[in-house]
């Protein structure tokens, strides 16, 4: 089976997919890591082209770049800005959509990034896409980063990266037409887990 989630940034795609993804043993596969990775390439001069995903022992698929796996480095907001302006290029996200086919064929996945069910992985069983207040988002990013940033900084930023990613002419940012979506912004990260295990447990019994 293969689950799609799809929105912006700060909806809470990876935690809520990762919890979904343990919960039905799916590998789970971040699409923004990808581009984060690719991001960290550009920045530190190294080979972008040459870039994988690894499945750890867990449910999670891990980026390599040169053999090097990619965790912590990929967090800061710098590697967020750049990942998101390289999203633009056809040819950053055909790399990234062909790592992502490569791993997802033939096996149980969860992908969550912008364009996963519209674009990714189109035939999808089950397909969500997460959406949120900007403010909320923002109050979100800033915990989880432990920023000092005054929020409406990160707000503003959140916000661009909005626009962005919205008006591009390559997959822009939009729904599926058969996705659900799920307005997050008064539920608790359980409430929007146990919403989409429902929908994947009917998919199954359909």
């Amino acid at each position: 089976m293969q689950v799609t989630i799809d929105g912006p940034a700060g909806v809470g795609k990876t935690s809520v997919g990762r919890s979904v993804a343990k919960q039905f043993s799916l590998v789970f596969i971040q699409s923004g890591q990808l581009y984060r990775a690719i991001a960290y390439g550009k920045i530190n001069s190294l080979d972008y082209e040459n870039l994988s995903l690894e499945k750890g022992k867990g449910v999670e698929a891990m980026p390599l770049l040169e053999g090097k796996k990619l965790t912590e480095e990929l967090h800061s907001e710098e590697i967020g800005e750049k990942a998101s302006k390289l999203a633009k290029k056809p040819a950053i996200r055909n790399l990234v959509n062909e790592i992502i086919l490569e791993i997802a064929r033939g096996k149980n996945v969860l992908v969550e990034g912008r364009d996963i069910g519209t674009k990714v992985l189109p035939e999808a069983k089950v397909k969500v896409f997460l959406t949120a207040s900007a403010h909320e988002r923002a109050k979100r990013r800033k915990k989880q980063l432990g920023s000092d940033r005054e929020l409406e900084e990160i707000e503003s930023g959140i916000a661009r990266r909005d626009d962005r990613d919205q008006t591009r002419k390559v997959a822009p940012l939009r729904p599926a037409e058969d996705a659900e979506v799920i307005d997050t912004t008064d539920l608790s990260r359980q409430e929007v887990v146990d919403r989409i295990a429902r929908m994947i447990e009917r998919a199954r019994e359909g």
